[in-house]
């Protein structure tokens, strides 16, 4: 990570972890919006309250990425979590790619702790780019019955968000379904648990015991699905709204994925066949490290695949909020989603 230089410095990014944690009453959510930023809708009839659940869900993925780039490691060659999800050759693309979702200038120093000190307290600014990005809550987008193409669907058992890009990947439609509140807590929830969490199971002689997934004593010691939260499940979605990354230098020649022949630039998930996909920590890293063969023979990296964003995102906020750095995880096994105690239902 950035070496503090000062105590102003770490006493910033300190607060910053804290506040980026911090639930936002509805209607300050609301009013830091610029309309059209995204446009962000549900089903007819939706409510303010579960409105402000949607801005939130999207703000706790840019707030993710602001994070991760506010504790980039100092020499990513040698930082055990980056090699684990990225090529240390990508590392400058790699920075970029958070810095466009979190919007944070490209040439911005970071060791500087002025720097650093203005980030930190300036309010929430949103890509520009973010405009053309339409997300639709609670079911698939009303957007794709206009499309002439197949594409995933809220309808499909397990299917928590997508993605489908339009107008040649400038602008895109994001679906985020029910199943993503039924399987992922907020980073809130996880760091901090409420009462909801507490394992009937576990003695409670000594304090408060969570279930596993909830309080950083209960976040294991390596990477898994544990460490998802609705932030990482934003991130993952954003990687896949090509327009959101046009001016990151190099975009096109390190994105050589395409979606469509209208969209030949796309940060996709793995296909298959082996591993068989690319969700989760232990598949992608992986992919990092044995750049496994699609159906049409190429050769895959980790910039390639979106949940090595999320992964990568996540194993660095949790290392730095809980005080220890994650192992690589240890096998497919140790990452079932579905082990995690059922968080609470936000609406």
């Amino acid at each position: 990570m950035i070496r503090p230089k000062s105590l102003v410095f770490f006493l910033t990014c300190y607060l910053f972890v804290i506040l980026s944690c911090t639930l936002l009453p509805s209607f300050a959510l609301e009013n830091a919006f610029p309309p059209g930023y995204p446009n962000i809708g549900g089903p007819p009839g939706y409510t303010a309250a579960q409105r402000a659940v949607f801005l939130k869900t999207f703000q706790d993925g840019i707030d993710l990425a602001k994070h991760t780039v506010l504790f980039w490691p100092c020499d990513p060659s040698n930082d055990e979590i980056y090699t684990r999800y990225f090529d240390p050759a990508d590392a400058i693309f790699v920075n970029q790619m958070y810095r466009a979702i979190a919007n944070i200038d490209f040439n911005l120093d970071l060791t500087d702790p002025k720097n650093v000190a203005e980030l930190v307290s300036q309010p929430a600014t949103w890509n520009e780019k973010f405009s053309r990005l339409s997300i639709h809550f609670m079911e698939d987008h009303p957007g794709l019955a206009n499309l002439q193409f197949s594409h995933p669907s809220c309808n499909i058992p397990q299917t928590t968000a997508f993605v489908v890009p339009t107008e040649g990947g400038r602008s895109a439609l994001m679906s985020v379904c029910p199943w993503s509140y039924l399987v992922y807590p907020f980073s809130q929830d996880i760091q901090n648990p409420p009462a909801w969490a507490v394992d009937p199971s576990k003695d409670q002689s000594k304090g408060p015991q969570y279930y596993d997934g909830y309080g950083c004593a209960s976040l294991g010691i390596s990477d898994s699905w544990l460490l998802y939260s609705l932030s990482a499940m934003m991130l993952h979605e954003l990687m896949h709204f090509p327009g959101l990354f046009a001016d990151v230098p190099g975009y096109d020649d390190y994105i050589t994925i395409q979606y469509s022949k209208d969209v030949p630039h796309f940060i996709a998930d793995f296909p298959g066949p082996a591993p068989p996909d690319g969700y989760g920590p232990y598949y992608a890293s992986l992919i990092n490290r044995l750049q496994p063969k699609d159906p049409d023979g190429v050769a895959w990296k980790g910039i390639w695949n979106a949940d090595n964003f999320a992964s990568y995102a996540a194993s660095r906020y949790w290392s730095e909020v809980c005080g220890r750095t994650f192992k690589a995880c240890p096998n497919q096994a140790a990452v079932d989603p579905f082990e995690r105690h059922q968080p609470q239902w936000p609406f």
